[in-house]
């Protein structure tokens, strides 16, 4: 296989132990970075969007630098922590995973890793790339392993044997709790296994069916 795992937007949370929030709030404000500024007036816009959002702080950051595309940063209160919900670039249409996770890095280095209460922050920033059983169980990611090997990749599951290898995927997946994202599926089956887009789309939504159908049948089973 050409390579052990998918690259996927990274997810970034900040907390700390030590300090209470606001604390945590002044400190990444504080930092002097040509990089990075507040957007206070996209913050007034979130919240006069956010519905239900009570007393959850957000705090909005601008990229200004020229190394990466100009984008906006939120972080949004969660409880005691701060969540890094979105990165929406500000002139291309979208920035794909790379360079979300590169924006996301450089907030990282020009802005957390600068602040005075560095020491006292917990960060948890997902990796970048990540296999299959993230997201399923080992038997099921065996197991299409498998199928991808064996297929004849012309006629995606038709044959029989390729069917039943197929099958034995999905009913793994299910077994572990219908936790693989069908987008997820389809881009480790064309950038892991080696499927073209056309046959991908078609296995993807073939295992969104039979996820439906197996879920379908417990609930009958389960009366």
């Amino acid at each position: 296989m050409a390579q052990e795992g998918i690259e996927v937007f990274r997810d970034l949370i900040i907390s700390s132990e030590q300090i209470p929030l606001n604390e945590v709030r002044a400190s990444l404000l504080g930092v002097e970075t040509q990089e990075w500024v507040r957007d206070g007036e996209q913050e007034a816009r979130l919240r006069n969007h956010a519905v239900g959002m009570g007393q959850e702080d957000i705090i909005v950051f601008e990229y200004t630098g020229d190394k990466l595309p100009k984008a906006t940063l939120t972080l949004w209160q969660r409880a005691n922590s701060y969540k890094v919900t979105n990165i929406v670039p500000a002139e291309v249409g979208e920035l794909g995973t790379k360079l979300y996770n590169d924006l996301l890095v450089c907030f990282v280095t020009e802005v957390i890793d600068k602040a005075e209460v560095r020491d006292q922050l917990t960060l948890d920033l997902t990796d970048n790339v990540r296999s299959l059983n993230t997201w399923t169980s080992n038997e099921a990611t065996d197991a299409l392993r498998r199928f991808s090997a064996l297929a004849n990749k012309s006629t995606t599951n038709s044959h029989p044997n390729d069917r039943e290898r197929w099958e034995v995927f999905v009913i793994e997946a299910h077994r572990n709790g219908d936790s693989l994202p069908v987008d997820i599926l389809m881009q480790w089956l064309i950038e892991v296994d080696g499927w073209d887009e056309t046959s991908a789309n078609k296995l993807a939504i073939q295992f969104e069916q039979g996820i439906s159908l197996l879920g379908a049948y417990d609930a009958i089973l389960r009366g």
